[in-house]
This record gives C-alpha cells, structure tokens and sequence, in this order.
C-alpha cells in the first residue's frame, strides 16, 4: 500500500515539476484548438464539403458542430490545465480521423501543412497525456495534495 501511495506522490510531482516551456506548449496548443474550433464554426462549408466526401451520413452538420464545440471547449481546458488528460482524451479520436481520413486525400506531400499539423497536434496530445498538465494548471492547484495533506495521510 505505501509503495502506491508514493507512486501516486511521485507521478504528481513529476508533473508539477515540468519545466515552463512545457506549460507554454500546452497552453499554446489549447489555444491553437480553441482556434481550430472557432475556424470549424466559421468554414462551416468547407468542413462538410469535406466531411461528405468520406461519409453519406445525414447529420454531417451535427458532427461540425461536435467538432467545433469539442474543440473550443477542449482546447480552453487543456490552455488552462483543467482536468487536462480528459479534454486530451476527448481530442485524440477527432485528430485520428483528421490525420488519417480527412486530410491525406490531398496527398502525403510537404505542401499538404494540414496533414502534418494534424499529426504534429495528435503528437502533443500524447505528449500531454503521458507528462501531464504541469505546474502552471488548475489541475495542478486543485488536485495536487498539499504537504500538510501528505503528513496527515501518513498515518
């Protein structure tokens, strides 16, 4: 039991510990979704042009606006740190079909910067669900135990 409870200790301060930077790619990569999803919401047209070239399903408007609300709300999430790993967990499926349905059609050429900034967001997001949110996160001041925590859990 007490090798758990440090495992768990040792894995949230390993997150807290993150360097700055990594704070800074994680905001700036919540941004960038936030932004993505108000892009969605904007190009509504040309999202399903695409969209209805890989499927004849008939609520392909619905799935514009999943993607855009998923997006904006989880890109807002991840920017502040606030349960992190679960807005990444929602954004992984949506960039698995934007990396390998949607925007290969145009080839996998250099000059196709949509494919390899799927796959380049898809990356960070794995990233982030692997290191965590980091110091600077709500999940950070919220879930982290406290010292004064540990010493009255020790007993």
């Amino acid at each position: 039991m007490d090798i758990l409870h440090h495992a768990q200790q040792k894995s949230r301060v390993s997150s807290a510990n993150n360097p700055v930077w990594m704070d800074a790619l994680r905001i700036a990569l919540g941004l960038f979704l936030f932004i993505k999803g108000v892009l969605f919401l904007q190009n509504t047209v040309d999202v399903f042009a695409l969209l209805s070239m890989q499927t004849d399903a008939e609520d392909l408007r619905r799935a514009n606006m999943f993607f855009s609300f998923v997006h904006m709300i989880g890109g807002l999430m991840i920017a502040f740190g606030a349960l992190t790993r679960l807005a990444l967990l929602l954004q992984i499926p949506i960039l698995v079909g934007a990396a390998l349905l949607v925007n290969p059609q145009n080839g996998f050429y250099l000059e196709n910067t949509e494919l390899w900034l799927s796959f380049i967001v898809l990356g960070l997001l794995l990233f982030f669900m692997i290191i965590g949110p980091g110091r600077y996160s709500v999940d950070n001041l919220v879930l982290r135990p406290r010292p004064e925590q540990v010493e009255e859990n020790s007993f």
